[in-house]
């Protein structure tokens, strides 16, 4: 499927009725780029050295789901050339004595709040580009089976985690990793066995995204046993 093709099922395909979200919303989750590397972008790219990012987004697009780019300044103004910009939400840096990871987790409650209509969130770290469009939509369907859910290939935990409207009121509260482990360890969650190695690929790796990856699959994902539900 073209860019533009899929921008206009991303667009058109049942997102919105009478004002609604009919479809969980996939949070696409950015870290802060370091200057050396915004310096070095490669200007023949749309997103320059935010390649995996703008992967990360086509596949989004492809999947006809609705969409939310939750991303500091220089990666939010980049992704404009793919996204309209309704689905892009721009926010600040960390602030003085805010860590990364407790910075990424306030961006989760910011973009839950920013769609709050919506039945549902996938929560998607930006350097996801080997993910399957067709994993995204099999983690929409399955927040009826659990207030959380987890794509699982092989047994270990990947992403998107797919979290449902019901803890609206927890998830735009939080504000640290610490926050985001007790939820994740105070709601029962089903696992979701896909053929996608994808969930588990991150390129190029960054540290800030690593940690929250962690932190929102549990602990039990870096071991070789099937996750607890």
């Amino acid at each position: 499927m073209s860019l533009r093709n899929a921008t206009l099922v991303h667009r058109s395909n049942g997102l919105h009725t009478g004002g609604m979200i009919t479809k969980p919303t996939v949070l696409i989750l950015a870290a802060a780029q370091p200057e050396r590397a915004v310096a070095g972008a490669d200007t023949g790219s749309p997103l320059g050295v935010l390649s995996a990012l703008d992967s990360t987004l086509r596949r989004v697009l492809s999947s006809g789901l609705p969409m939310l780019l939750v991303a500091p300044d220089d990666q939010a103004h980049a992704a404009l050339g793919l996204l309209p910009h309704q689905d892009v939400l721009t926010v600040s840096p960390p602030h003085a004595g805010q860590t990364h990871c407790d910075w990424l987790v306030r961006n989760i409650a910011s973009g839950v709040m920013h769609r709050s209509q919506s039945p549902g969130w996938l929560l998607l770290p930006a350097d996801m580009p080997m993910l399957q469009a067709s994993t995204l939509q099999i983690m929409a369907t399955s927040l009826g089976r659990g207030p959380i859910a987890y794509p699982c290939y092989r047994h270990r935990r990947g992403h998107p985690v797919a979290v449902s409207s019901e803890l609206f009121s927890e998830l735009v509260r939080m504000g640290s990793e610490q926050d985001l482990r007790r939820l994740a360890a105070r709601y029962p969650s089903v696992d979701v066995e896909v053929d996608d190695p994808g969930v588990q690929l991150a390129q190029p790796p960054q540290a800030d995204l690593s940690q929250l990856r962690a932190q929102l699959t549990g602990p039990m994902m870096q071991g070789l046993g099937r996750p607890k539900a």
